[in-house]
């Protein structure tokens, strides 16, 4: 059955007939939209200041030098790294409502349910952030308006790369935990691992990140992984009780469950055994908000009423948008061990 953008007592009898029904509210990822997040770095953007936002890195050297006596010390060095540039995108959602249906429909609430579009801004900034995470292996995705949404990072290439390149160095370095392992205690070792060693400046020496969320898709295995890791008492491999689990309350596990999904967000089994290790607060990934989610509210005789039929348009407006400059702070795996 097709759905419809107007709530009349024609598609909708059981409004005002007699039988007493429960109506039921379709379920949203509102509730995903704080996890994702704290993930992110968030600005709020004034009006009358772009549509664009330019992030740029910038790197200093890290260690002093020998100062030999009379001798001028040595001058350090500055880079400039990668920049991307975040551009502003405007959502909407409208529905009508007849004025047959305001006026004789039975349960007002459901009526203020259907006609509340105060989610729909929001469900779909939480999907446009996950496919950040759903995409990361690629350059771009087209998205449910077929618009094709670039994924890339400052150094052109995906989020997840193996060849991520520095602007003051020829050394590459990869954000692929070694072996796209399946989450578990081995697998979080080897992430771990990554996050010493692909941590670099621009100049290639090396930096620490506070590596504190783990993000999975709610795949049952995947979750009962990391609560097993995160909750145990005992170290999870060890044969015996009673031997302290050193990884106990060591990061904040965020479950995604539009991870898994393709760009009109339906499922996509081949990224049910995705996970990430993020740096959150730290990883330059910016979500910067121009218009936050809001109602059109219509009323009698407002440019929400139509002169013509007296039906009332309901509206929901937000605009915002996406940059992720860097990849550092952000460890990938598909967990299909390949």
């Amino acid at each position: 059955m097709a759905g419809s953008t107007e709530i009349s007592l024609l598609g909708f009898s059981e409004f005002a007939d007699t039988v007493n029904r429960r109506f039921y509210e379709g379920g949203g990822l509102v509730k995903d939209l704080d996890a994702l997040k704290s993930i992110y770095m968030v600005e709020s953007i004034p009006n009358g200041t772009g549509d664009r936002r330019i992030y740029t890195e910038y790197d200093g050297q890290t260690y002093a030098r020998l100062k030999g006596e009379g001798e001028d010390a040595t001058k350090t060095a500055v880079v400039k790294g990668y920049n991307l540039t975040m551009t502003a995108r405007r959502f909407a959602a409208e529905i009508d409502i007849t004025a047959e249906a305001r006026k004789f429909g039975k349960n007002n609430e459901i009526l203020q349910k259907l006609t509340s579009l105060s989610t729909f801004i929001p469900q779909r900034m939480a999907l446009d952030l996950t496919h950040r995470l759903s995409f990361a292996t690629a350059t771009s995705y087209t998205d449910m308006d077929g618009q094709t949404v670039s994924t890339v990072v400052g150094d052109t290439l995906a989020l997840v790369s193996g060849s991520h390149t520095l602007n003051g160095s020829t050394t590459t370095y990869s954000n692929i935990i070694t072996g796209n392992p399946a989450f578990s205690q081995g697998g979080f070792e080897a992430a771990r691992v990554r996050a010493n060693t692909q941590i670099l400046s621009n100049f290639a020496e090396r930096r620490v990140m506070d590596f504190n969320t783990v993000v999975t898709t709610d795949d049952p295995a995947t979750i009962r992984e990391v609560r097993q890791l995160l909750n145990s008492t005992a170290d999870v491999d060890g044969a015996h009780s009673g031997i302290q689990n050193t990884y106990s309350g060591q990061f904040k596990h965020v479950v995604l469950p539009q991870l898994a999904t393709t760009a009109a967000g339906a499922y996509d089994s081949t990224k049910a055994k995705y996970w990430f290790y993020i740096a959150a607060g730290e990883w330059e990934a910016h979500l910067g908000i121009w218009e936050e989610s809001n109602l059109k509210m219509p009323g009698p005789a407002n440019n929400g009423e139509d002169v013509h039929n007296d039906n009332w348009t309901f509206g929901a407006r937000g605009t915002y948008g996406i940059a992720t400059v860097s990849p550092k702070g952000c460890l990938h795996s598909t967990g299909l061990g390949s």
